[in-house]
């Protein structure tokens, strides 16, 4: 079986498809550490990702500077956008049980 090619629908589909099963697990995951340690832990869990987020980042060779700030702050947005939404549904699910 060879590689899809990037940025093919069938590369877009398995990259989603790998994107839906990290946040499955990343789900469980805070579930269960919510669980462990309360529902209040998240809020310390999630202030120190957000923290550490703008370390993910890494800036490719050839952009320029005004495309990497574009894309730091799409990613900075986005990326503490969605981890917010998983805490969330964490902290309902763990006040639930």
């Amino acid at each position: 079986m060879k590689e899809p090619e990037q940025g093919s629908p069938e590369a877009i589909y398995v990259s989603a498809m790998v994107g839906e099963m990290m946040r499955r697990v990343l789900d469980d995951a805070l579930l269960d550490l919510a669980k462990a340690k309360g529902p209040s832990y998240l809020d310390t869990f999630l202030e120190r990702e957000l923290a550490r987020y703008s370390d993910l980042f890494r800036e490719r060779v050839d952009d320029r500077p005004e495309t990497t700030d574009t894309l730091r702050a799409w990613f900075l947005v986005d990326g503490q956008t969605a981890l917010r939404e998983v805490v969330a549904r964490a902290m309902t699910a763990a006040n639930r049980e």
